[in-house]
């Protein structure tokens, strides 16, 4: 499953619904969830490793220098792929 998140509400998101074998995609005001340090962040990658955040999202936010390092930066091209390969698809909002 692919899980995309366009929310920065923290409570809106239930981690425990999310496995080992899900995507996470963190895209507009989502990205700021993908912060350094951030605890809700660091239960979702201890549920799966595969995350990633749009770089044209953090850059439109200032963001990019503070972006956890555990997660893969993606252009637009790649979040098509990811959309096209992992479904059903769960959105946060």
């Amino acid at each position: 499953m692919l899980h995309t998140i366009s929310t920065a509400n923290q409570s809106a998101i239930n981690p425990q619904l999310i496995s080992a074998q899900d995507i996470v995609l963190f895209w507009q005001n989502g990205v700021i969830l993908a912060i350094q340090n951030n605890p809700l962040l660091n239960d979702i990658i201890k549920k799966t490793k595969h995350c990633y955040v749009i770089n044209s999202d953090i850059e439109a936010r200032g963001i990019s220098k503070i972006i956890d390092s555990r997660l893969k930066i993606i252009n637009m091209q790649q979040v098509v792929e990811l959309t096209t390969n992992h479904f059903p698809q769960m959105n946060w909002e």
